[in-house]
Protein backbone atom coordinates (compact mmCIF):
# COMPACT_ATOMS: atom_id res chain seq x y z
CA UNK A 1 0.00 0.00 0.00
CA UNK A 2 1.05 3.14 -0.80
CA UNK A 3 1.58 5.98 2.23
CA UNK A 4 3.38 9.24 -0.13
CA UNK A 5 4.21 10.82 3.24
CA UNK A 6 7.32 9.47 5.57
CA UNK A 7 5.17 10.70 8.60
CA UNK A 8 2.37 8.93 7.61
CA UNK A 9 4.26 5.32 8.36
CA UNK A 10 3.87 3.28 11.81
CA UNK A 11 7.06 4.75 13.32
CA UNK A 12 6.38 8.29 12.35
CA UNK A 13 2.53 8.65 12.92
CA UNK A 14 2.08 9.75 15.93
CA UNK A 15 5.33 12.65 15.83
CA UNK A 16 3.57 15.82 16.14
CA UNK A 17 5.35 17.83 13.28
CA UNK A 18 2.62 21.21 13.24
CA UNK A 19 5.05 23.61 15.45
CA UNK A 20 7.62 22.59 13.40
CA UNK A 21 5.76 23.35 10.06
CA UNK A 22 4.86 26.57 11.56
CA UNK A 23 8.25 27.52 12.54
CA UNK A 24 9.47 26.45 8.70
CA UNK A 25 6.78 28.80 7.56
CA UNK A 26 7.93 31.96 9.84
CA UNK A 27 11.22 31.11 8.60
CA UNK A 28 10.25 31.11 4.63
CA UNK A 29 8.77 34.32 5.21
CA UNK A 30 11.59 36.42 7.21
CA UNK A 31 14.99 34.99 5.59
CA UNK A 32 14.77 32.31 2.99
CA UNK A 33 14.30 34.37 0.23
CA UNK A 34 17.86 36.26 1.25
CA UNK A 35 19.52 32.97 1.89
CA UNK A 36 18.99 30.62 -0.46
CA UNK A 37 21.51 32.48 -2.41
CA UNK A 38 24.24 31.51 0.04
CA UNK A 39 23.36 27.62 -0.40
CA UNK A 40 26.05 25.29 -1.30
CA UNK A 41 23.09 22.37 -2.94
CA UNK A 42 22.22 23.14 -6.79
CA UNK A 43 18.84 22.21 -6.67
CA UNK A 44 15.18 22.51 -8.17
CA UNK A 45 12.15 22.42 -7.80
CA UNK A 46 10.43 18.85 -7.42
CA UNK A 47 7.67 18.44 -9.87
CA UNK A 48 5.31 15.52 -11.46
CA UNK A 49 2.00 15.30 -12.53
CA UNK A 50 0.95 18.78 -11.71
CA UNK A 51 2.20 18.89 -7.98
CA UNK A 52 5.05 20.30 -7.04
CA UNK A 53 6.95 20.53 -4.16
CA UNK A 54 9.70 23.36 -3.60
CA UNK A 55 13.06 22.14 -1.85
CA UNK A 56 14.20 24.21 1.73
CA UNK A 57 17.67 23.67 3.60
CA UNK A 58 17.79 24.99 7.14
CA UNK A 59 21.56 25.16 7.78
CA UNK A 60 21.42 27.50 11.03
CA UNK A 61 21.03 30.36 8.84
CA UNK A 62 19.53 32.97 9.45
CA UNK A 63 17.63 34.41 13.20
CA UNK A 64 14.43 32.67 12.72
CA UNK A 65 15.96 29.50 11.90
CA UNK A 66 17.07 29.23 15.26
CA UNK A 67 12.95 29.05 16.18
CA UNK A 68 12.75 25.65 14.49
CA UNK A 69 13.01 22.50 16.49
CA UNK A 70 15.00 19.97 15.51
CA UNK A 71 13.89 17.17 12.70
CA UNK A 72 15.92 13.87 10.93
CA UNK A 73 13.51 13.10 8.48
CA UNK A 74 12.26 14.95 5.25
CA UNK A 75 9.43 16.99 6.17
CA UNK A 76 6.67 17.29 3.75
CA UNK A 77 3.96 20.27 4.22
CA UNK A 78 1.40 19.30 2.01
CA UNK A 79 -0.86 22.86 1.89
CA UNK A 80 2.55 25.26 1.26
CA UNK A 81 4.18 22.64 -1.53
CA UNK A 82 7.70 22.29 0.27
CA UNK A 83 9.85 19.58 1.54
CA UNK A 84 12.34 20.63 4.14
CA UNK A 85 15.33 18.92 5.07
CA UNK A 86 17.23 19.68 8.33
CA UNK A 87 21.16 19.69 7.74
CA UNK A 88 22.36 21.56 11.19
CA UNK A 89 24.15 18.17 12.49
CA UNK A 90 26.30 18.48 9.52
CA UNK A 91 27.02 21.73 8.36
CA UNK A 92 29.16 24.21 10.94
CA UNK A 93 28.43 28.09 10.31
CA UNK A 94 30.75 30.50 10.17
CA UNK A 95 32.24 32.72 12.79
CA UNK A 96 30.21 35.84 11.20
CA UNK A 97 27.31 33.53 10.95
CA UNK A 98 27.13 34.87 7.17
CA UNK A 99 28.03 31.06 5.17
CA UNK A 100 28.68 27.17 6.39
CA UNK A 101 30.35 24.82 5.50
CA UNK A 102 30.02 20.59 5.41
CA UNK A 103 31.39 19.20 8.45
CA UNK A 104 29.81 15.43 7.56
CA UNK A 105 29.57 15.26 4.03
CA UNK A 106 28.59 11.69 3.94
CA UNK A 107 25.37 11.84 6.06
CA UNK A 108 24.81 15.32 4.31
CA UNK A 109 24.70 13.41 1.18
CA UNK A 110 22.72 10.70 2.20
CA UNK A 111 20.27 13.18 4.20
CA UNK A 112 20.40 15.11 0.70
CA UNK A 113 19.57 11.58 -1.36
CA UNK A 114 16.53 10.71 1.31
CA UNK A 115 14.93 14.22 0.78
CA UNK A 116 15.37 13.66 -3.33
CA UNK A 117 13.85 10.37 -2.99
CA UNK A 118 11.21 11.04 -0.98
CA UNK A 119 10.08 14.08 -2.92
CA UNK A 120 9.77 11.64 -5.62
CA UNK A 121 7.71 9.53 -3.53
CA UNK A 122 5.40 11.92 -2.90
CA UNK A 123 4.82 13.28 -6.44
CA UNK A 124 3.60 10.16 -7.33
CA UNK A 125 7.30 8.55 -9.13
CA UNK A 126 6.27 5.24 -7.39
CA UNK A 127 7.02 3.35 -10.78
CA UNK A 128 10.29 4.95 -10.64
CA UNK A 129 11.59 3.81 -7.49
CA UNK A 130 10.36 0.28 -7.68
CA UNK A 131 12.22 0.17 -11.38
CA UNK A 132 15.20 -0.23 -9.12
CA UNK A 133 16.07 -3.84 -9.23
CA UNK A 134 18.78 -4.23 -6.40
CA UNK A 135 17.80 -2.25 -3.73
CA UNK A 136 14.29 -4.57 -3.99
CA UNK A 137 17.02 -7.46 -4.00
CA UNK A 138 18.81 -6.55 -1.12
CA UNK A 139 15.89 -5.83 0.81
CA UNK A 140 14.21 -9.17 0.55
CA UNK A 141 17.86 -10.41 1.56
CA UNK A 142 18.14 -7.75 4.34
CA UNK A 143 15.41 -9.05 6.14
CA UNK A 144 15.51 -12.70 5.55
CA UNK A 145 19.21 -12.95 6.72
CA UNK A 146 18.78 -10.93 9.92
CA UNK A 147 15.50 -13.12 10.92
CA UNK A 148 17.20 -16.34 9.86
CA UNK A 149 20.48 -15.56 11.88
CA UNK A 150 18.34 -14.49 14.94
CA UNK A 151 15.99 -17.22 15.37
CA UNK A 152 17.94 -19.88 13.99
CA UNK A 153 16.45 -20.76 11.01
CA UNK A 154 16.78 -23.80 8.65
CA UNK A 155 17.50 -22.73 4.43
CA UNK A 156 13.90 -23.84 3.08
CA UNK A 157 12.01 -21.11 5.78
CA UNK A 158 14.44 -18.66 5.27
CA UNK A 159 14.24 -18.96 1.44
CA UNK A 160 10.28 -18.44 2.41
CA UNK A 161 10.68 -15.00 4.27
CA UNK A 162 13.26 -13.84 1.81
CA UNK A 163 10.00 -14.26 -0.76
CA UNK A 164 7.80 -12.91 1.66
CA UNK A 165 10.03 -9.79 1.95
CA UNK A 166 10.07 -9.74 -1.98
CA UNK A 167 6.51 -9.44 -2.18
CA UNK A 168 6.42 -7.03 0.64
CA UNK A 169 8.40 -4.54 -0.77
CA UNK A 170 6.69 -4.66 -4.10
CA UNK A 171 3.37 -4.09 -2.52
CA UNK A 172 4.59 -0.79 -0.71
CA UNK A 173 4.44 0.47 -4.24
CA UNK A 174 1.17 -0.07 -5.41
CA UNK A 175 -2.73 0.11 -3.92
CA UNK A 176 -3.71 -2.54 -5.84
CA UNK A 177 -1.80 -5.88 -6.70
CA UNK A 178 -3.11 -6.47 -10.01
CA UNK A 179 -1.78 -10.03 -12.67
CA UNK A 180 0.23 -7.57 -14.54
CA UNK A 181 2.15 -6.60 -11.21
CA UNK A 182 2.66 -10.58 -10.67
CA UNK A 183 3.82 -10.90 -13.92
CA UNK A 184 6.63 -8.10 -13.70
CA UNK A 185 7.33 -9.35 -10.10
CA UNK A 186 8.04 -12.69 -11.31
CA UNK A 187 9.99 -11.62 -13.97
CA UNK A 188 12.15 -9.84 -11.04
CA UNK A 189 12.46 -12.87 -8.99
CA UNK A 190 14.06 -14.94 -11.57
CA UNK A 191 17.40 -12.20 -11.10
CA UNK A 192 17.38 -13.34 -7.78
CA UNK A 193 16.82 -17.02 -8.86
CA UNK A 194 13.86 -17.47 -7.47
CA UNK A 195 11.51 -20.08 -9.09
CA UNK A 196 8.15 -18.67 -9.91
CA UNK A 197 6.36 -21.64 -7.96
CA UNK A 198 7.15 -20.27 -4.95
CA UNK A 199 6.95 -16.69 -5.63
CA UNK A 200 2.73 -17.74 -6.48
CA UNK A 201 2.78 -20.24 -3.50
CA UNK A 202 3.85 -17.91 -0.86
CA UNK A 203 1.30 -15.03 -2.67
CA UNK A 204 -1.84 -16.91 -2.45
CA UNK A 205 -0.82 -17.65 1.45
CA UNK A 206 -0.89 -14.08 2.53
CA UNK A 207 -2.51 -12.54 -0.89
CA UNK A 208 -1.90 -8.72 0.32
CA UNK A 209 0.81 -6.90 2.50
CA UNK A 210 -0.26 -3.81 3.25
CA UNK A 211 1.57 -2.71 6.03
CA UNK A 212 4.89 -3.93 7.99
CA UNK A 213 2.64 -5.26 10.29
CA UNK A 214 1.14 -7.82 8.03
CA UNK A 215 4.38 -9.22 7.01
CA UNK A 216 5.25 -9.87 10.42
CA UNK A 217 2.43 -11.39 10.80
CA UNK A 218 2.67 -13.77 7.48
CA UNK A 219 6.86 -14.59 8.38
CA UNK A 220 4.64 -17.31 10.47
CA UNK A 221 2.08 -18.30 8.28
CA UNK A 222 4.22 -19.18 5.41
CA UNK A 223 6.59 -20.99 7.32
CA UNK A 224 4.57 -22.52 10.72
CA UNK A 225 7.84 -22.21 11.87
CA UNK A 226 6.83 -21.51 16.03
CA UNK A 227 9.96 -19.48 16.29
CA UNK A 228 8.19 -16.74 14.25
CA UNK A 229 4.87 -16.96 15.85
CA UNK A 230 3.82 -13.73 17.88
CA UNK A 231 6.84 -11.67 15.78
CA UNK A 232 5.64 -8.52 15.53
CA UNK A 233 7.27 -4.70 14.59
CA UNK A 234 9.02 -4.21 17.76
CA UNK A 235 10.46 -7.93 17.70
CA UNK A 236 11.32 -6.93 14.32
CA UNK A 237 12.87 -3.85 15.02
CA UNK A 238 15.10 -5.03 18.23
CA UNK A 239 16.67 -7.66 15.16
CA UNK A 240 17.23 -4.90 13.07
CA UNK A 241 18.08 -1.52 14.85
CA UNK A 242 22.18 -2.08 14.89
CA UNK A 243 22.06 -2.64 11.28
CA UNK A 244 23.43 0.60 9.97
CA UNK A 245 25.66 3.27 12.34
CA UNK A 246 25.20 6.74 13.03
CA UNK A 247 23.15 8.83 15.50
CA UNK A 248 20.26 8.23 13.95
CA UNK A 249 20.76 4.83 12.56
CA UNK A 250 18.12 2.65 14.16
CA UNK A 251 15.49 5.71 13.12
CA UNK A 252 16.69 4.95 9.22
CA UNK A 253 16.44 1.40 9.59
CA UNK A 254 13.02 2.12 11.37
CA UNK A 255 11.32 3.77 8.43
CA UNK A 256 13.52 1.80 5.79
CA UNK A 257 11.48 -1.52 6.78
CA UNK A 258 8.26 0.43 4.90
CA UNK A 259 9.28 3.70 3.08
CA UNK A 260 10.92 2.73 -0.01
CA UNK A 261 12.88 5.78 -0.60
CA UNK A 262 14.75 5.54 2.28
CA UNK A 263 15.78 2.14 1.95
CA UNK A 264 17.11 3.18 -1.58
CA UNK A 265 19.06 5.69 0.25
CA UNK A 266 21.10 3.94 2.31
CA UNK A 267 21.57 1.28 -0.12
CA UNK A 268 23.19 4.01 -2.69
CA UNK A 269 25.44 5.65 0.75
CA UNK A 270 26.27 2.18 1.24
CA UNK A 271 27.80 1.65 -2.44
CA UNK A 272 29.03 5.21 -2.70
CA UNK A 273 30.29 6.27 1.33
CA UNK A 274 33.48 5.06 2.74
CA UNK A 275 32.57 6.13 6.18
CA UNK A 276 29.22 4.00 6.36
CA UNK A 277 31.41 0.37 5.79
CA UNK A 278 31.62 -0.88 9.20
CA UNK A 279 27.97 -1.69 9.22
CA UNK A 280 25.77 -4.84 8.59
CA UNK A 281 23.40 -3.11 6.04
CA UNK A 282 26.72 -2.22 3.78
CA UNK A 283 28.18 -5.72 4.38
CA UNK A 284 25.47 -7.21 2.49
CA UNK A 285 25.47 -4.78 0.33
CA UNK A 286 29.11 -5.64 -0.78
CA UNK A 287 28.36 -9.20 -0.68
CA UNK A 288 25.30 -8.80 -3.44
CA UNK A 289 27.19 -6.58 -5.62
CA UNK A 290 29.84 -8.72 -6.32
CA UNK A 291 28.33 -9.34 -10.14
CA UNK A 292 28.28 -5.51 -10.26
CA UNK A 293 24.48 -5.14 -10.00
CA UNK A 294 25.35 -2.52 -7.84
CA UNK A 295 27.04 -0.24 -10.24
CA UNK A 296 24.00 -0.76 -12.56
CA UNK A 297 21.34 0.47 -9.94
CA UNK A 298 24.10 3.27 -9.25
CA UNK A 299 23.92 4.75 -12.76
CA UNK A 300 19.65 4.43 -12.63
CA UNK A 301 19.68 6.46 -9.61
CA UNK A 302 21.43 8.48 -11.43
CA UNK A 303 19.44 8.88 -14.47
CA UNK A 304 16.23 9.43 -11.93
CA UNK A 305 17.41 11.94 -9.84
CA UNK A 306 19.69 14.35 -12.33
CA UNK A 307 16.29 16.20 -13.27
CA UNK A 308 16.17 17.67 -9.54
CA UNK A 309 19.47 18.87 -9.53
CA UNK A 310 21.34 21.54 -11.24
Amino acid sequence: MILQNPYHFRSLKYFNNKEIITSINRFLAIDYVYLKSKEKLNSIQLAHLGKTLNPVFITGLGESSKDIPSFFHPLISEDNNWIALDLRPFVKLSEDQNSYIVKNQSEYDLNVSRMILTGMWYLGKQSTIYGFTFPHIAFSTWLSDNLARKFGLDMVTELKIKVLAFIYYSRLSTNSYTEDDMTKLIIRAKEDSFMPDIVKEIYQQVTDLEDVDDFCKACYTVTQNVRLKGLDYIGLINVLSNNWIGSEGKQLVLLATEHPPTWISLVHAALTQKAFQRNYITTLIDKLNKKGKGEDFLKEYSNAVHQFKD
